[in-house]
């Protein structure tokens, strides 16, 4: 009877982790992509444009300066980020590649200036007023 007890509970609680597990992998996050001047403390990132931006070697947006987006849901885990800064003829003058991994408290801003000048913090998370 007590291992017959154990045995179930012990299954009840591999159903948790899992289902804990699996609501993890499968969330989305909303993520922004703003092309705008950006100031962090007293450095001020001014936009580039026009912008390509290419997540996971699927998803693309153009971004002309000054602008911002509502981008795209993506997963839990890595992914990897490709802006292209175009000319005004759409030829590609430099591009900047990254990796990044999102859980949730990374934020749901991307700031194209800030990531294309070489911060360490690109993504942030919007104060809503």
């Amino acid at each position: 009877m007590k291992k017959r007890l154990i045995m179930q509970i012990g299954l009840v609680v591999l159903l948790i982790v899992i289902s804990i597990f699996l609501y993890r992998i499968g969330k989305g996050f909303q993520l922004i992509v703003e092309n705008k001047n950006f100031t962090l403390g007293d450095i001020v990132y001014e936009a580039e444009g026009p912008v390509r931006v290419t997540f996971d070697d699927e998803i693309q947006l153009d971004l002309k300066k000054n602008r911002a987006d509502l981008a795209i849901l993506v997963g839990y885990g890595k992914h990897k980020i490709k802006v292209e800064v175009l000319d005004n003829n759409g030829n590609t003058i430099r591009t900047v590649e990254k990796t990044f991994s999102l859980s949730g408290k990374e934020g749901d801003l991307v700031s194209i200036p800030a990531l294309l000048n070489g911060s360490d913090k690109w993504i942030f998370r919007r104060n809503v007023t």
